[in-house]
């Protein structure tokens, strides 16, 4: 028994609840923090590309890769291209819907933690764009591929990053 009247498991029990509620606590902020450095870095650079590359200007860097200056009305490889309203309204529930389950697991996971703030990131760096462009700033150009951006670059890796935390235990991440 301990001082305050608890069996010494109650005791523990209570000190490993803290620890991991600690721990949770710190993986939404390393989410949070994640997801405004990709909304930051993506809108920086959709900012420095519509500065010096005129619309549908192409720069070359190097042999398949181009820099452009594309605007998508759509989603992903300009599917329901001129829809932007459309779009942006189903973009904010899908972040929504995202982001109501990845704070669900950010705690239990630390690479759900890192996936969903890149995710998460890309998601509003993208839903920006729709809202106040209505179209988003594509810019990369990689051979046949219709062009993408930062945030596409984040949504895709945050969703690999998801599928292996998926696939593996979280353990003591």
């Amino acid at each position: 028994m301990t001082r305050d009247g608890r069996t010494l498991h109650e005791a523990l029990s209570d000190v490993v609840a803290r620890r991991l509620r600690r721990e949770a606590g710190r993986r939404y902020v390393v989410m949070a923090l994640i997801a405004l450095a990709v909304i930051v870095a993506d809108q920086i650079v959709k900012m420095i590309i519509r500065a010096t590359i005129g619309p549908g200007e192409i720069v070359d860097v190097i042999p398949g890769l181009d820099l452009v200056h594309a605007t998508n009305t759509g989603i992903a490889f300009s599917l329901f291209s001129g829809s932007t309203g459309v779009v942006a309204v189903l973009t904010s529930v899908a972040i929504a819907v995202i982001a109501l389950v990845l704070v669900t697991y950010a705690g239990q996971h630390r690479l759900v933690a890192i996936g969903g703030g890149l995710l998460l990131g890309g998601s509003i760096g993208n839903l920006i764009d729709r809202v106040t462009r209505h179209g988003v700033t594509d810019f990369i150009a990689i051979g046949p591929w219709p062009p993408f951006n930062v945030a596409d670059i984040a949504v895709t890796a945050g969703a690999i990053v998801l599928v292996v935390a998926i696939v593996l235990p979280a353990g003591d991440d």
